[in-house]
């Protein structure tokens, strides 16, 4: 037998060994999740009665009874413990799609077309914070509670997601250390994961709302802009986004960024173990280096490309520091042919660490890949018979991981090439649709001009994929539409 052909046998009993997704299993699972999509349309239904916008209510609280009386059916269904990680990457990946589509007929009330509401509902619930909407400010404050609600709750959900399900355990095992903040074994279930993470972001958002208030003009605006910032959404009531709000309120909006832009287990070991423990464990510290070399670099370009005027470095700074947390909020107007835009398109496919509200590959895979080079050229350099392995800090990399990591960088920069090639197709310049491209599939918001109300239909479906397609992490949005994830080849 040759090589190939043992390698062919190798490749056949692992597809031999896969198993699929179970649609009874999905669907079970979706079920049990009526609940929370019911309270992520029906929160936003009861501002609008409240406030008297009676169209707006029906079309929101119209599929929260659906949604109730089938979370009150499916308890008849227990819980299936022995849930696969396909299913439950597939009942992921149709939560979001659900959540999408559920907000829909809320912003056709609003006065936006079918396809145009999808897109909003989408850079709602993935916390991108792009819109294609004309005259925002014009909106009841409801409506406004309404996309600041869904990306409060999209930034929930991911954070959850990739402690839970898209961080492997070995990685998770890594911030936290062999023992739990319990006590106990820390490889314990997914609910115990979700409730730390919780519990941190709700922490941060509290902070955020009593800090907003005295700092946003009237009652409700600041706490709009902090259900954004802690989800690094991007929305906020003004159609100029930060540009209008004071310098004190612009700063703390893009310290909640700051603060979520690390993964959300580390508030949970820090209160356990202390902040300097918390810094040992996980990627926390490469992080918030990385946007420290980020603020440095742009810093500097910005005084030598276009001077040091104060107020204008201090509003690109804040700029800077929402492309890398992938918040999407602006402080003044982007300056789409600037070289800097290069550095900025780098920045937001960085992202923050895994684990938070952030989009983008994130700063722990790009950590790893950028070991993995250097290993190649230390290996060069080694005898041959020496044994050298790719570390994460003191530790051996895991391989999962590495491999994951790989792909996604993959996966990313194929899907960036694809849309941005689409944009420039269109006869939109090529710097600012790149920047738009990696806007969207890092789930940031900020814009060059080219996404927006005047999009063509087309583009603005493709946008919306797009922005569903970065922030699942890719694979889970694929894997949904995978016939192997459903059909067994045996």
């Amino acid at each position: 037998m040759t090589r190939g052909d043992a390698g062919e046998l190798a490749r056949r009993g692992q597809a031999a060994a896969s198993v699929r997704a179970r649609p009874a299993f999905v669907g079970r699972a979706v079920l049990n999740q009526t609940p929370v999509l019911a309270v992520l349309v029906g929160a936003p239904g009861l501002a609008a009665a409240i406030e008297g916008e009676w169209p707006l209510a029906a079309a929101l609280l119209g599929p929260t009874v659906i949604l109730g009386a089938l979370g009150v059916w499916s308890r008849q269904f227990k819980t299936d413990a022995d849930l696969r990680r396909i299913e439950a990457v597939a009942t992921l990946a149709l939560i979001f799609v659900l959540s999408t589509v559920l907000a829909v007929p809320g912003f056709m009330v609003l006065g936006l077309a079918p396809h145009d509401a999808l897109f909003e509902a989408a850079s709602g619930i993935t916390t991108t914070g792009l819109s294609v909407a004309r005259d925002a400010e014009s909106w009841p404050v409801s409506a406004h509670f309404l996309r600041a609600w869904m990306q409060w709750c999209g930034g929930v959900a991911i954070a959850v997601a990739g402690v839970a399900l898209l961080m492997d355990s070995g990685r998770a095992a890594q911030v936290l250390g062999k023992q739990s903040v319990a006590g106990t074994d820390y490889h314990a279930s997914t609910r115990a994961k979700a409730r730390l993470v919780l519990i941190g972001y709700s922490a941060i958002t509290a902070v955020g709302v009593v800090l907003s208030i005295p700092l946003f003009p009237g009652w409700w605006e600041g706490p709009m802009v902090a259900l954004a910032a802690v989800s690094t959404g991007g929305f906020t009531p003004r159609d100029s986004s930060l540009a209008d709000y004071s310098r004190p309120a612009q700063i703390l909006t893009l310290a909640l960024c700051v603060a979520t832009s690390v993964s959300l287990l580390f508030y949970a070991v820090a209160v356990k173990l202390g902040p300097r423990a918390a810094l040992r464990r996980g990627t926390v510290r490469t992080t918030l280096a990385i946007l420290l070399v980020g603020s440095v670099a742009y810093v500097l370009g910005h005084g030598a490309l276009h001077g040091w005027e104060r107020e204008a470095l201090v509003s690109g700074l804040l700029n800077q520091l929402s492309a890398q947390t992938t918040a999407g909020f602006s402080t003044a107007p982007l300056m789409p042919f600037s070289p800097l835009m290069l550095l900025l398109i780098v920045l937001m496919a960085l992202g923050g660490d895994v684990g938070s509200t952030t989009g983008g590959i994130k700063t722990a895979r790009a950590s790893m890949l950028w070991s993995m080079v250097a290993l190649v050229f230390l290996r060069l350099r080694l005898p041959e018979r020496a044994l050298s392995h790719l570390k994460i800090g003191d530790k051996r990399a895991d391989a999962e991981a590495i491999l994951f990591a790989a792909a996604l960088l993959a996966l990313y920069l194929a899907s960036a090439l694809l849309f941005w090639a689409a944009l420039y197709a269109a006869g939109h310049p090529a710097l600012p649709a790149l920047f738009d491209a990696v806007s969207a599939l890092s789930g940031v918001g900020l814009s060059a001009g080219v996404i927006g109300p005047d999009l063509g239909p087309g583009l603005k479906l493709l946008t919306t994929f797009a922005m569903l397609l970065g922030r699942l992490e890719f694979f889970v949005l694929i894997a949904l539409f995978l016939p192997s994830t459903w059909i067994s080849r045996r």
